[in-house]
Order: structure tokens, then sequence, then C-alpha cells
């Protein structure tokens, strides 16, 4: 497991799924890992869902699947992200609920490695968001592992620290890569000039948590589909970012009968 892949919130998007699946196909890893929520928002969760079991050697369990799975945990939710799920529920075959039902919330290796959908931090609800430094810290608290690999937020970032388990590092002493941590105003950017690949170096005597960002509905003003691989040998983590045809998944989406602004949303990232 030198070189593992790391998907997350493909959310239906199987136009975007399909083209993070060929840019890996040349980048030589040994693993394929799903931090969830494949369902939800987009038009084609059942292809998601089996694209994932074909595909991904390990899969965890998001919100949206709970989601789908108790109609009582997304009790409270916005209409757009109740649509999507009543979606979902329509057109998810038993099978495909089985399988859902069947992922574990969380994935470890040891002390190397864990693997949840949203944070370390314990939540009855499984809805923390971990976005800022300070939310760093706080789950920095709880993790034992070097490295956490988190999701939900659909914008990649990643923060690291040299403070042992068992404490909480003061959010001013984390680093943070400053390229992935929330892009405040990306208007004008001309994607396609932009990098296609970033990465960043995991200390050895620290610990990382790092977010793939989101493969079908990212949220940090770059439209393109964002994913990420975990070199272990080389302790450095890979940030991808891939084009793919948004006026087609938006297309999809209004014909599903989804509400437009899911896919109006895609074009700019938010």
């Amino acid at each position: 497991m030198a070189r593992l892949a790391v998907i997350s919130d493909i959310h239906g998007n199987r136009v975007a799924l399909e083209e993070v699946l060929r840019d890996l196909d040349r980048r030589n890893v040994d693993v394929l890992l799903c931090l969830g929520d494949i369902v939800g928002y987009g038009p084609e969760p059942s292809a998601c869902v089996r694209l994932v079991r074909q595909t991904c050697r390990v899969a965890i369990r998001g919100n949206h699947e709970d989601g789908v799975l108790s109609r009582g945990s997304s009790r409270g939710w916005n209409p757009v992200a109740q649509a999507g799920l009543a979606y979902a529920r329509r057109e998810l075959s038993d099978g495909d609920l089985e399988f859902l039902a069947s992922l574990p919330a969380s994935y470890g290796v040891g002390r190397t490695l864990l693997a949840v959908h949203d944070s370390p931090v314990p939540s009855e609800h499984g809805m923390n968001y971990l976005r800022t430094a300070g939310d760093a810290a706080d789950a920095f608290f709880w993790l034992r592992e070097q490295i956490c690999l988190i999701g939900h937020t659909h914008v990649a970032a990643c923060f690291t620290t040299t403070a042992a388990a068992g404490q909480r590092p003061h959010p001013e002493d984390l680093e943070a890569h400053p390229s992935l941590v929330a892009h405040a105003d990306a208007s004008g950017v001309d994607w396609s000039e932009s990098a296609l690949v970033d990465s960043f170096e995991i200390p050895a005597a620290g610990r990382a948590i790092v977010n793939p960002g989101s493969v079908g509905q990212p949220r940090d003003r770059d439209p393109r589909a964002s994913y990420a691989i975990i070199d272990l040998d080389r302790a450095v983590a890979e940030f991808h970012r891939v084009a793919y045809d948004i006026e087609e998944a938006a297309r999809r989406t209004v014909a599903a009968g989804l509400p437009g602004v899911l896919g109006e949303r895609l074009a700019i990232g938010a």
C-alpha cells in the first residue's frame, strides 16, 4: 500500500468519477479508498455505487449514505439535500442499499492510517466540519495515527503537527498547505492554466490530516474534480485536479428532475 489514492464526496456525479478513474489509471497507485458520500445531490447514484464497488479496495460510509438509509439521520437538512436523498432512494437497487449499509464508519491501519468521513472527533450525528486550523487542532487531540484522511467539506486541505498524540496543538503552530485551504475569491481564475498536481510533505516525526477534496461537487471555487494520492514511502500527499464535462453533468442533473442549482453550482465549484 505504498501509493494510496483517496477519493471522496462523489455525490452521484458519474461524469466526474469516470474522468477521475481514467486519470488514476496512469498514476501507478496500489490501492483506491473512498471516504464516503458516494450518493446524494447528483443524478447517477447507482452507477457511482457500482464504480466504487468495482474499483475501491476500501470504502467508508458518509453522512449522505446514512441519510439514504435512515430518514431520521437527515432531519433538518436543507431542501436541496433532501431532494438528492429522495432521488437516490428511488434510484438505488436493493443490492446498492445493502452495499451502503455494509460500509464501515471508519477504516484504520495500525498507528499509520485512519480514514473517516468527517473528522476523528467523536460525534453522534457524523456532521463535524474540519475546515480551519482550530478545527484541525481539536481533531489532532483525538488522533493517534500518523495520517488521518477526511472528506465532507468538499475542500482539499492538509494540516500537519509535530505535537504528540493526546495533546491539542495551538492552531497557530499547525502547518497548513496555503494553496489548498479555502480559496476566498477565485473569480476570474483560468483553471485550465492552473496546476493539475500539487504536493505537500508529511513530516516523518509528525502527524497529518489530509482532505482530498470532492470528486463530484468541489466547493473551493475550482470546478475541477479533486482527489489525492498518499505516497507512504516518500511521505508526500499529492493533490490532483481533473477537468471533466461539467455541462454534461449539469444536463444529466436537470434531466433527472433534480433542483437546477445542483447543476449550476458545478460550474463555479461552490
